[in-house]
Order: structure tokens, then sequence, then C-alpha cells
């Protein structure tokens, strides 16, 4: 029931919206990324519209501004190698804590299995020296009920 759709300034976030004005029940509007993430759903009784904030004028002298597009090839080489190194650290920092989770859950592991090794003569002083406990005294019944058959034709061709 969406009835407004609005990019930002930056065209990296988008807002999708359900106006009063068009519909006088369930008003929302939704924060997405430009990649179509959601980011945020806001219910709000009586939303009418939402306009973003006009982005500002640039601070610098319209000769520096294109200074920097003329040189912008020359150090985009080196802002992508930060950000690589930026992704890998985060890879990396990533990476460890699965590692320590891992070895968390080995040790836990080793611990509960030394454990059922060390009572394993216990278990078995308790079962009088048999491995598997047998049912004693019980019998194994099976229930089977039909409920319902329902045939449905796919198309007038399978009649």
């Amino acid at each position: 029931m969406a009835s407004d759709l609005e990019w930002d300034p930056t065209g990296r976030f988008v807002v999708t919206g359900s106006s009063y004005w068009v519909h006088r029940a369930d008003n929302c509007f939704w924060f997405w990324t430009f990649q179509g993430r959601l980011i945020r759903k806001v219910n709000m009784e009586g939303f009418c519209q939402l306009l973003w904030r006009p982005r500002p004028p640039s601070l610098l002298p319209e000769d520096k501004v294109k200074e920097i597009k003329r040189n912008l090839k020359k150090y985009s080489p080196q802002f992508e190698m930060k950000d690589r190194m930026a992704q890998s650290k985060v890879s990396e920092e990533i990476l460890q804590k699965r590692r320590k989770l891992k070895n968390d859950f080995q040790e836990w592991r080793d611990r509960k299995e030394q454990e059922l090794k060390d009572s394993a003569a216990l278990r078995s002083t308790l079962r009088e020296g048999r491995e598997e406990l047998e049912a004693e005294g019980f019998e194994e019944e099976t229930i089977e009920f039909f409920t319902k058959e329902e045939i449905i034709p796919l198309s007038n061709e399978d009649q």
C-alpha cells in the first residue's frame, strides 16, 4: 500500500510510505538502503508526508571541487587499498571470534567425553555388567489411524 517514495539527496537511502492522504489506516514509512535492505519501519497514525532535508552546499570553493574531480583517479587506488585493509581487518576479527568459539566448544566436548569415560565403570556397575538397558515389563504398541484422503485433479486433461 505504498503511496510515497522519496530518495535522499545522497542517493544512499530511500523511504517508502503509506500516506494518510491516500489511505486512512495503517500509515507508516519504511527506511531502506539503496541495496533494498530494510533499515527501519515506523508506524505513525496520521502520517502524511516525509521530505528529506536538502543537501547543504559544499564548503569547498568551485576550483577546489574541479581539482578533486580531476585528480580522483590518482587518489582512488589509495582509498581502495584502505577500504580493503579495513575489510580484511573486520574479516580477521570475525575469523578469530569463530576460531575461539570453535575451540571453546571443542574443549567442552573433550571434557564431556572424558567425564563419560570416567563414569563408564560406575555405569557398568549400575547396569550389572550389561552394556544396554533392556526394557523389562514394557510392551510396544503401534496405533495407526486414517485422517482424510482428498483427490484434486490438476487439469481437465488428467480426467
